[in-house]
């Protein structure tokens, strides 16, 4: 088992004077080197077992202006995706646009949803499950102000509404490409992978994240036809890549999209 972490409190200099995350020591008996990964709470710098602790700090000592530098870029990072959800709001991503999502407020319905129709998301909802308590009309009010909420869909609708269409859009795409290509997978699963689009396992069963739906078709059809590649090549060797580009010759611009979008669609606004 991996001994006890250590951490320690950098300090960084310059105009942005301030305190960088606790660095916390990792040790692992199967790492064969040593890597410093920057998170938003911590600075995690790991190593094999072999390696003294006191050798791990050092090497995040050596490293300190690159993790000052990774740690500037992650907190930029941060702030524009709290400014692209601000701009997001009253929208749901889907197939690669945001789509405007338009209150209806029913009166006595007992459960809200989320439904899809035409070029826009309806959301339709009790007017009384969004009043706080003392909002609430009383016998000698009798009214209620509109202008004292606005309703938005709770984040476990918002997920459900998106796991039913990737049931049903991610599932037709699959079972075309599993008829395209001559791998035979033994089932597909949807899951709620935090930080995977997708996995095939050594069983031949194809996983797919149901935030998928959230991404261009083109990008959709690339991770299926990705994880079918696996059932020949379990792992990205040259000719696994050669094998996905025979059947999807747009690997760079779908990496690249991958790259610029993935932060978005997985913070789920």
């Amino acid at each position: 088992m991996s001994d006890p972490t250590t951490s320690k409190q950098f300090y960084t200099t310059g105009s942005d004077e301030g305190i960088l995350p606790p660095v916390t020591v990792v040790q692992r008996k199967r790492q064969r080197t040593m890597r410093i990964r920057v998170k938003d709470d911590a600075i995690i710098v790991s190593g094999p077992a072999s390696v003294p602790k006191r050798r791990l700090l050092q090497f995040a000592e050596e490293k300190r202006a690159w993790i000052r530098s990774a740690c500037l870029r992650r907190q930029e990072k941060v702030q524009k995706l709290a400014h692209k959800k601000e701009q997001a709001q009253g929208t749901l991503l889907l197939r690669g646009h945001r789509m405007n999502v338009y209150d209806f407020p029913v009166p006595g319905l007992r459960k809200p949803t989320l439904e899809e129709h035409e070029h826009a998301i309806v959301y339709r909802y009790n007017p009384l499950d969004h009043l706080p308590v003392d909002a609430i009309p009383s016998e000698n009010t009798g009214m209620i102000q509109s202008n004292l909420f606005t309703p938005h869909p709770g984040t476990d609708l918002v997920h459900d509404f998106y796991r039913r269409l990737a049931k049903k859009e991610l599932a037709e795409k699959f079972r075309f490409w599993s008829e395209q290509l001559p791998f035979t997978p033994s089932r597909l699963s949807i899951r709620n992978q935090r930080t995977k689009w997708g996995s095939c396992s050594s069983r031949g069963t194809i996983s797919l994240n149901w935030r998928l739906v959230k991404c261009p078709s083109s990008i959709m059809d690339y991770i299926i036809i990705h994880e079918l590649c696996h059932l020949r090549h379990f792992n990205h060797s040259r000719a696994f890549w050669d094998t996905v580009r025979q059947y999807y010759p747009g690997v760079r611009s779908a990496k690249q999209w991958i790259r610029n979008n993935s932060d978005e669609i997985f913070a789920d606004f």
